[in-house]
């Protein structure tokens, strides 16, 4: 190889290294204080899905959705992103838990 092949290659990966450190630098590398798809989010989200179906049995979806944001637990200031569209999202992730769950 000649002598500019290398200093091409030498400036291509220096580019590329700079490309990466600076993807490294955009993503995040801490939590954010309200995010609600952290495993303990999800397990109080789903405790509060339990307790409002064992004390509301036979609501529909926008019922029960109504009824869990008026339970004590949840915090509508972390859970913030919560809709109709999570709920049915959390029924089918809590679904592959218990299959034999009702909803």
């Amino acid at each position: 190889m000649e002598k500019i092949q290398w200093l091409m290659m030498g400036a291509f990966i220096v580019g590329l290294g700079l490309a990466v450190y600076k993807l490294y630098l955009f993503f995040p590398k801490t939590r954010l204080k309200d995010d609600d798809t952290t495993p303990e989010s999800v397990a109080l989200l789903e405790k509060i899905l339990v307790e409002t179906d064992n004390k509301y049995p036979h609501l529909t979806h926008e019922a029960l959705y109504a009824q869990m944001r008026q339970h004590r637990e949840f915090d509508p200031q972390h859970f913030w992103r919560f809709n109709e569209n999570r709920l049915y999202h959390l029924i089918d992730h809590y679904r592959f838990k218990e299959p034999f769950f009702r909803r």
